[in-house]
């Protein structure tokens, strides 16, 4: 009888993650529609409001299932997207790993745990995510993909567009971890109560 809450809670947690990739792949493709004018290629916005989903879907659903919910996203992307497969899901794992490595990296600077009601900590977490997302994608990018390459300042351009997505993001999820029970289930079900703070200091 222990046994069976455990497959329920990984049930839930798989269908929330599907959602959310859901959510993330079409408020994706709606950043493209309404924010054409501000794109600079098909992967580069000076706004992404997406940007702070992945980031969500990790102080959510916690480190795995949040990087599962992004990837998720990203595989239905593909759907809409002329890249080859493998450029396209190395796109997605970096896409999905940078939300986590941000998290973690600034815990580990921080040498607390983040906490979602505190604005303060989203904002770094922006803006560290911000830089790392780049950078990752940059890289991977001059490795295996050179024809993304198509400006000098592609990068300091990517991480605007990820700063201004993300910290429109931040204020919404201190809103919605003030105001609704969102806080409630990160600390019970996400990273554990050792890992994230819901209350605001």
């Amino acid at each position: 009888m222990n046994k069976q809450p455990e497959s329920n809670f990984s049930f839930d947690l798989m269908a929330l993650s599907i959602l959310a990739g859901g959510l993330f792949c079409g408020m994706h493709l709606l950043n493209g529609w309404l924010l054409k004018q501000v794109e600079i290629n098909h992967h580069i916005s000076l706004i992404y409001l997406p940007g702070f989903l992945r980031l969500a879907n990790v102080l959510v659903l916690g480190l795995l299932w949040g990087s599962i919910a992004t990837t998720m996203g990203g595989i239905m992307l593909m759907l809409w997207t002329s890249e080859s497969w493998g450029i396209a899901l190395s796109n997605v794992a970096v896409s999905a790993g940078g939300a986590a490595l941000a998290i973690v990296a600034l815990q580990v600077l921080l040498q607390r745990r983040l906490s979602l009601g505190k604005l303060s900590d989203l904002l770094r977490l922006a803006l560290l995510y911000a830089v790392l997302n780049a950078l990752c994608h940059h890289v991977l990018w001059s490795l295996i993909d050179p024809s993304q390459l198509v400006d000098r300042q592609q990068v300091f351009y990517m991480v605007i567009g990820d700063v201004n997505g993300a910290v429109i993001g931040a204020f919404a999820l201190r809103w919605m971890a003030q105001h609704t029970r969102i806080k409630r289930f990160a600390r019970r079900q996400a990273f554990g109560s050792e890992a994230v703070d819901t209350h605001p200091r």
